[in-house]
């Protein structure tokens, strides 16, 4: 790298008044060697401008650089943010469609429930009412069974008293019979 002194050039140009004076400490004093200690100091400070028109030129370069591959990341992050934003509709759509499906299901299976619950109870009230009818034709049938043994027995009853008199009867007229025959002799 080349590095010339940091005196201004102004400082060396006002200095050629006077020959006897410093340049970058320096005594330099016959005018050729003057005109080519500033013909170098020019030199060096022209590839300095060069070299820092070159660092300059290449910190442009590197910043357009940067800046587009920030405009590039910030398009990317855009696209991305939008993408994103998409698929989060998409899936909000999606669940929403599924939570919807899924509360019309539950709310068949609630209505089925419910229609199941109603003719249970129905068929509970039927069986109950089934039940009291045929408890109902039993005790009818019961009473009617026992009504119809106590015919029975008041039926047999009669008969035995029928027996028992018509035996009786017969037992009267056949001791009238033997006290007839006894009485009349016949045999």
């Amino acid at each position: 790298s080349l590095y010339c002194s940091t005196t201004p050039i102004r400082n060396i140009i006002n200095s050629g008044s006077n020959k006897d004076a410093d340049l970058d400490g320096m005594d330099i004093t016959l005018p050729e060697d003057r005109i080519k200690y500033l013909e170098s100091h020019t030199q060096a400070l022209e590839l300095q401008l060069v070299y820092r028109t070159e660092q300059t030129s290449n910190a442009v370069a590197e910043c357009d650089a940067l800046r587009e591959k920030l405009t590039e990341a910030t398009q990317k992050c855009e696209d991305e943010k939008k993408l994103s934003m998409e698929v989060m509709r998409a899936m909000t759509r999606q669940y929403k469609g599924m939570q919807e499906d899924l509360l019309n299901k539950i709310n068949e299976r609630e209505r089925v429930i419910q229609t199941l619950r109603d003719t249970l109870e129905t068929q509970r009230i039927s069986h109950i009412e089934h039940i009291a009818a045929k408890d109902e034709i039993i005790e009818r049938k019961n009473a009617a069974a026992a009504k119809m043994r106590d015919e029975e027995e008041a039926m047999c009853q009669q008969f035995v008293k029928m027996i028992v008199d018509a035996r009786i009867k017969l037992c009267n007229q056949t001791k009238m019979g033997d006290t007839f025959t006894l009485l009349t002799g016949d045999d």
